[in-house]
């Protein structure tokens, strides 16, 4: 019985991994392809591109402040993230050339419609 218990233990664990693998991996992981993505899609300059991982790990901080903050009011949650997520983007946006403005636009297109249930990656 114990070790059917401590077998059942590490299979919960493993899949657990396999999921959060299949999800990307964690926050971090997850802002650095983002952060890589935006590079590469806008072409940023080195000092753009410092400029988007300070406002990206602000963002990271700023969330865990919100999820910790609602509880486990999810609506606050979910109205603190949008808020976050406007401001981020603003800030982002400042940064870029109008050339760049209209790669940002489909990039945030493709991210509200993954929002929306239109797919993951």
């Amino acid at each position: 019985m114990k070790t059917r218990t401590i077998f059942s233990i590490i299979a919960m664990f493993v899949l657990a991994m396999s999921v959060n693998a299949q999800m990307g991996g964690n926050q971090q992981d997850r802002m650095k392809k983002m952060l890589e993505d935006y590079k590469t899609r806008l072409k940023l300059t080195e000092v753009q591109f410092g400029k988007v991982d300070t406002i990206l790990t602000s963002q990271m901080s700023e969330m865990a402040k919100i999820r910790e903050s609602a509880g486990e009011d999810r609506e606050a949650m979910r109205a603190g993230f949008m808020e976050l997520r406007e401001k981020t983007n603003k800030e982002i946006e400042a940064l870029l050339t109008d050339e760049q403005k209209i790669e940002w636009k489909k990039i945030q297109e493709e991210m509200a419609q993954r929002r929306q249930g239109g797919g993951r990656g």
